[in-house]
C-alpha cells in the first residue's frame, strides 16, 4: 500500500520557507528539558515516550518532495531506542540541552525529533527533547510533557493507559475546507481592509543591525515582582483587559516613543487552535498575526488599552487567515512589500501538570 501524501498546512509552510532561507542551520529547532525529582524507572520512561509517539502522529511526520513541492506523509510507528546520558548537575543538563539544540535535522524523509534521557547519580533525572518546528509548536510541548508523565505514572502503577489519539491529519483536512470557505473570504476582506494602506515599519533605534542571513541573537531576562504583577492583574481585571492586552499596550507606547511613529505594526504569534480537539492535538498550528497600532481618539492609557483589547479580539476572530497569504494578497497591489513589521511581541503560557517537576 502506497504512502498517503498531504500538503503542508499554512503554519508548516511558514516554517518551510524559513528553513529554505536558513538552510543547513538549527533555526527551526525547539528544545527543552524535563527534570523528574524522584527515582526514575528509565525503562518505563522510555516506554512512555514511545507510547506518546505512537499516539501522536505529528511526531511521525516525514517531509518529502513530490514534483519539486514539499509534502508530508505519516510514518508508521515502530519502537525506537533512546540513549541515556549520565549527568552530575543541572549545568550538565543545560549543556546537554544546548548540544542537542545545535543538531541540524535532515529535513526530507527523516525523523524530525530526538529524545535523550539523562540520569543523575542518585537515579533521578528526566529527558531532553529536540524537535523541528515544522512538526511541533511550543503548545505541543506542553501536551507532550503532560502525556508522557501521565503514561509513565500509569506504567509505574500498572494502570491502564488512557490518552487521546488525536491526529494532525484532521487539522490538515479542516484547513483545506477553510481555504475554500466563505469564512476565508471574509477573513481576507478583513485583513486587506486593515492594510488598505501600509504603515511605516517601526524599529528600535540603536539595535544592532545584522545581515538577514545571520542567526545571532541575545536574550535579557527579567522577572516581575509579585506585588507589581498583582497590581497589574487587578488593573486588567478592573478594565476587563487581558495581561496580553496590557503588555501589548505598554510595549506599543514604548515603540511609538523610540521610533517616533503613531501608526505601525507589531507581529504577534497566535495559538490558532480554535476548538477543544485542536487544543489537545500535537502539531504545528501557530500563526503570526500583524496587529496595527494607532493612537487615534486615545487620551489616556486606559483608552489605549481598551482599543488594543477591541482590536485584539477582532484579530482573534480572523486568526485563521495566515500572514503569508495576506502578504501575497498585498503584493498583488504592490510587489515591493516585503513585510508589515520588524518587531514582535510573543505572550506564551504553557500549562503543565503540577507533578511534572
Amino acid at each position: 500500500m502506497g504512502k498517503a501524501f498531504y500538503n503542508l498546512t499554512t503554519p508548516q509552510k511558514s516554517i518551510y520557507f524559513t528553513e529554505q532561507y536558513y538552510s543547513n542551520t538549527n533555526v527551526n529547532n525547539i528544545c527543552g528539558s524535563v527534570i523528574i525529582n524522584d527515582t526514575i524507572n528509565f525503562d518505563k520512561l522510555c516506554m512512555a515516550i514511545n507510547k506518546f509517539v505512537e499516539h501522536n502522529d505529528s511526531f511521525r511526520i516525514r517531509i518529502t518532495l513530490e514534483n519539486n513541492e514539499a509534502v508530508q506523509y505519516f510514518q508508521r510507528y515502530t519502537p525506537f531506542n533512546i540513549r541515556t546520558v549520565k549527568v552530575n548537575s543541572n549545568l550538565d543538563v543545560y549543556k546537554l540541552e544546548k548540544k542537542l539544540a545545535n543538531k541540524i535535522f535532515k529535513l526530507f524523509d527523516s525523523s524530525l525529533f530526538e529524545f535523550v534521557l539523562f540520569k543523575f547519580s542518585d537515579n533521578h533525572g528526566g529527558f531532553v527533547i529536540n524537535v523541528h518546528h515544522i512538526i511541533s509548536d511550543s503548545w505541543s510541548l506542553g501536551i507532550m510533557v503532560n502525556q508522557i508523565i501521565s503514561i509513565y505514572n500509569s506504567l509505574l502503577n500498572n494502570n491502564s493507559i488512557d490518552i487521546p489519539t488525536n491526529s494532525y491529519i484532521d487539522y490538515i483536512l479542516s484547513e483545506n475546507e477553510y481555504l475554500k470557505s466563505s469564512k476565508c473570504l471574509k477573513d481576507k476582506e478583513y485583513w486587506t481592509s486593515i492594510y488598505s494602506t501600509i504603515p511605516e515599519s517601526a524599529s528600535i533605534p540603536g539595535s544592532k543591525k545584522e545581515s538577514l542571513k545571520t542567526l545571532s541573537a541575545s536574550r535579557i531576562q527579567f522577572s516581575i515582582d509579585h506585588t507589581l504583577l498583582e497590581r497589574i492583574q487587578n488593573y486588567c481585571k478592573l478594565h476587563k483587559a487581558s495581561l496580553f492586552n496590557f503588555f501589548m499596550a505598554v510595549f506599543s507606547l514604548y515603540i511609538s516613543r523610540v521610533s517616533n511613529l503613531d501608526d505601525f505594526v507589531i507581529g504577534t504569534p497566535i495559538l490558532n487552535r480554535t476548538n477543544f480537539k485542536e487544543k489537545h492535538t500535537c502539531g504545528m498550528y501557530i500563526n503570526t498575526s500583524p496587529l496595527r497600532i494607532t493612537f487615534d481618539n486615545c487620551n489616556t492609557f486606559t483608552d489605549f488599552l481598551n482599543k488594543i483589547a477591541v482590536n485584539s479580539l477582532s484579530l482573534l476572530k480572523h486568526q485563521k487567515y495566515s500572514y503569508q497569504k495576506l502578504i501575497e494578497d498585498l503584493r498583488i497591489r504592490d510587489n515591493n512589500i516585503q513585510s508589515l513589521y520588524k518587531i514582535m511581541l510573543s505572550y506564551q503560557i504553557t500549562k503543565m501538570n503540577e507533578n511534572n517537576d
